[in-house]
């Protein structure tokens, strides 16, 4: 392994933050062969400007999966104000959320809690906040959230209606995300023969037909997982508006996670995740890193994760400092196989 030439570095940092062609100062300086002592500086610069958006939309609509949405059709009968204008404002929302944390350098666990949001008139009305100072469709305004369950990504609508079925919520896929996008502990598949919810003949609400799908022990080792943290967000139907009853029972977002730690609901069930910083911070880490190469990663990628993990928390979770740790990190300084020769003068080195 072997450090990448000046020009390789700055197309890497390039595309990595702009997804575009380096600019006049990233090539003055690999010319002169200054860039790798300035990586850091131009790193900083390079985030400051407004092409790194490409950071919203390429990486973070594409790590929470928002993309999903556009496959995703809610019952008209059942969630009537569902349509495909609030289809897209939902996304909106979470690429304003996202946008801001770029652009303001905040703290990557305000993403799992938050006390702000972005909103036009139909998500205003779809969360219950009368008091928004917007009148139409496309008119996005920041707005303060009340302490209580909704804030962060967890609990956007674009998040809660992609892990929904079309005719009711499901705590498996949203249990199910969070541990593979939030946690990167991804369950194990399911056994080919285990039939669905829908496919047994089970009595009761949602929760009693779930433990009742549990009750098989071939069932349990995933749901065991899944289940609880799904259902910390049953208050939240599948377009994800505020509901206290479901099939005329009152909602019991009540749980435990397999470590035995309780909670009470969404918020309580975010408290828990934020204790597990070092997990959050490394999940993101590896996708981040796995971003900005363009490969999956290996296991002698793991050193590296490891030091930017502890730099993103050291920093207390600052974006920048979670990118930063990325560009410095030897996966992306280094290279392996033949040398690159800039200028032909010099013999590639084994």
């Amino acid at each position: 392994a072997h450090a990448v030439a000046e020009f390789a570095l700055a197309s890497r940092l390039s595309y990595f933050l702009w997804g575009s062609m380096p600019d006049e100062e990233l090539f003055g300086l690999a010319n002169q062969g200054k860039l790798t002592a300035n990586l850091a500086a131009q790193t900083t610069r390079l985030l400051k400007d407004k092409r790194a958006q490409h950071l919203v939309t390429g990486f973070g609509l594409q790590w929470l999966q928002t993309r999903r949405l556009a496959l995703v059709t809610p019952d008209a009968k059942l969630f009537p104000e569902f349509d495909d204008a609030l289809r897209t404002s939902m996304v909106k929302e979470t690429e304003l959320f996202l946008a801001e944390i770029v652009r303001e350098d905040r703290s990557i666990f305000d993403i799992i809690d938050a006390d702000f949001t972005y909103v036009d008139r139909p998500l205003a009305k779809l969360y219950g906040i009368y008091d928004a100072p917007t009148r139409a469709t496309g008119d996005f305004v920041r707005v303060a959230l009340p302490k209580g369950e909704r804030g962060g990504v967890l609990t956007q609508a674009s998040i809660l209606t992609a892990t929904s079925n079309p005719d009711r919520t499901s705590p498996v896929k949203r249990g199910k995300w969070i541990l593979e996008q939030i946690l990167g502990t991804p369950p194990p598949p399911a056994p080919p023969s285990v039939p669905t919810l829908e496919g047994q003949q089970l009595k009761g609400n949602l929760r009693q037909r779930m433990e009742q799908h549990r009750a098989d022990p071939a069932c349990a080792s995933c749901h065991s997982r899944m289940d609880a943290i799904g259902f910390a967000f049953e208050k939240f139907d599948a377009v994800g508006q505020i509901r206290q009853k479901d099939e005329g029972q009152p909602i019991d977002p009540s749980g435990k996670l397999p470590d035995g730690r309780a909670f009470a609901g969404a918020g309580e069930l975010k408290k828990l995740l934020l204790a597990d910083k070092e997990k959050v911070v490394r999940n993101l880490s590896s996708k981040l890193l796995t971003f900005g190469l363009g490969r999956g990663l290996d296991y002698y990628d793991g050193p590296a994760v490891d030091k930017i993990t502890e730099a993103a928390l050291k920093a207390d979770g600052r974006f920048s400092a979670l990118v930063l740790g990325v560009v410095q990190s030897e996966p992306f300084r280094l290279r392996r196989g033949t040398s690159q020769v800039e200028g032909g003068s010099q013999p590639a080195k084994k």
